[in-house]
C-alpha cells in the first residue's frame, strides 16, 4: 500500500515537471488589452496644486520564444529616460514560464524596474501600471481568428 502511494507521488511529480517543461518550451504571442494609471499634475490658485490619478486604455504585447520572454509595453508605461530598446521590445530577466503563470522582470532605466505577471488560467496581466486581459494571437501568417 505504501509503495503504491510513493510510486503514485513520484509519477505525479514527474508528470508535473514534464508539463512545466512543455509549457516553458511553447512559443506564443499574447496581446493584452487593458488600461494603465498615470499622474496628471495640475496647478491652481495659491497653494492648490498637486496631481490626480487617471486611467487610459493601453495594449501590451508579450512574446515567449524558446524560454525567453519579450514585451512591448504601452508608451505611457515607459519612463522618460528609458534605456534603448530593440524597436520598442524589451527582453525580460529572471523569467519563469510554467503551466499556470508567466513571470519576468524588466529593467527599463537605471531606477525603473517593472515586473510582468500573466496568469495563464484567467489571462490577467500586470506590468508596472498596466493591468489587462491577454489573448493568444495566431502564430501562422495566414491564420484568422474567426
Amino acid at each position: 500500500m505504501r509503495i503504491s502511494i510513493v510510486v503514485g507521488l513520484a509519477a505525479a511529480l514527474v508528470a508535473g515537471a514534464a508539463s512545466a517543461q512543455d509549457a516553458a518550451g511553447e512559443d506564443l504571442t499574447l496581446l493584452c488589452q487593458g488600461s494603465e494609471t498615470f499622474l496628471v499634475p495640475y496647478a491652481g490658485y495659491g497653494y492648490a496644486s498637486g496631481a490626480y490619478q487617471a486611467r487610459e486604455s493601453a495594449q501590451l504585447v508579450v512574446v515567449v520564444e524558446g524560454g525567453k520572454v519579450r514585451v512591448r509595453p504601452p508608451a505611457l508605461t515607459l519612463p522618460v529616460y528609458s534605456k534603448r530598446s530593440d524597436d520598442g521590445w524589451y527582453t525580460l530577466s529572471d523569467v519563469a514560464v510554467d503551466k499556470f503563470v508567466i513571470r519576468g522582470n524588466a529593467r527599463l532605466s537605471r531606477f525603473d524596474r517593472y515586473k510582468l505577471t500573466v496568469d495563464r488560467r484567467t489571462g490577467a496581466a500586470t506590468f508596472g501600471a498596466f493591468t489587462g486581459i491577454c489573448n493568444r494571437v495566431a502564430d501562422a501568417p495566414g491564420a484568422t481568428r474567426f
